[in-house]
């Protein structure tokens, strides 16, 4: 038979519950809270009570409505600061190229271009260019990591960018011109990963996509490259990454939409 938890627990509980609810609907009364969560009211009115006094909740004097305060998001910040950003990125790319059978690795946006931070590679099976290279720096518009990162922003800020880059031709495959970028990123929206079939090297096929933060901004993104790239592939390639990027965002904070 279950132990029945102690008061003092019931109470944690119960005031997790209350933020949480109160978190879904916005504003809530003392009145909504009990319709909706059940408890005794009493025991209700002394958590809510608790919570104000301590400063998770905000009290509207005019309608009696309870918010969450801005405390809530302080704390959430400095959960999202203290956490090992590297040693996890680090564990989703091993875990990828491992299971997988590719080259994993996350870049981010530096100065206009996509700069390798770390790069997996198992049992050395690397044979592609500095492209690939941690440290190696590649265009955003011709690779599936900058094409990802490029997607979070919108098209007036991408044609900024672009009058930006140095745009050359890299291999036949290379995007050139704007109108072909946008439609590109207007496909990498909809699936919600990039894919670069061999625009900046022959034989070089990856898939990228985003990792998001608190902020709603790309921190970087993580690609997966391989000498092939059958629709096969790319389906099982990117359920995977999808599933990776989707926990590293949530680890750092980020509450919106799949990008």
């Amino acid at each position: 038979m279950p132990t029945e938890k102690p008061a003092s627990f019931q109470a944690i509980d119960r005031a997790c519950l209350v933020l949480e609810t109160i978190a879904d609907q916005g504003q809530m009364s003392l009145n909504d809270l009990h319709t909706r969560l059940k408890l005794n009211k009493a025991s209700l009115s002394r958590i809510v009570l608790s919570l104000t006094e301590n400063g998770f909740l905000n009290r509207d004097e005019k309608s009696g409505e309870y918010s969450l305060s801005l405390k809530l998001f302080e704390i959430g910040v400095k959960a999202t600061k203290a956490t090992n950003y590297p040693r996890l990125i680090t564990s989703e790319l091993e875990k990828l190229a491992s299971s997988l059978q590719v080259v994993a690795q996350f870049s981010v946006e530096d100065n206009g271009e996509l700069l390798c931070l770390q790069s997996i590679d198992p049992e050395n099976m690397n044979s592609f260019s500095v492209y690939t290279s941690v440290g190696g720096r590649s265009p955003l518009y011709a690779t599936s990591a900058g094409k990802a990162i490029l997607s979070t922003y919108t098209n007036e800020e991408i044609m900024e960018k672009w009058n930006t880059f140095h745009v050359k031709t890299i291999t036949p495959h290379t995007l050139t011109t704007l109108d072909a970028l946008l439609q590109d990123i207007a496909e990498t929206r909809k699936r919600k990963y990039a894919v670069d079939h061999e625009e900046t090297e022959p034989n070089l096929f990856c898939i990228g996509a985003v990792i998001m933060n608190y902020t709603n901004r790309p921190i970087g993104a993580i690609s997966l490259s391989a000498h092939s790239l059958t629709a096969e592939e790319e389906k099982h390639y990117s359920e995977e990454l999808l599933k990776s990027v989707q926990l590293l965002s949530a680890s750092m904070g980020y509450t919106g939409p799949v990008r």
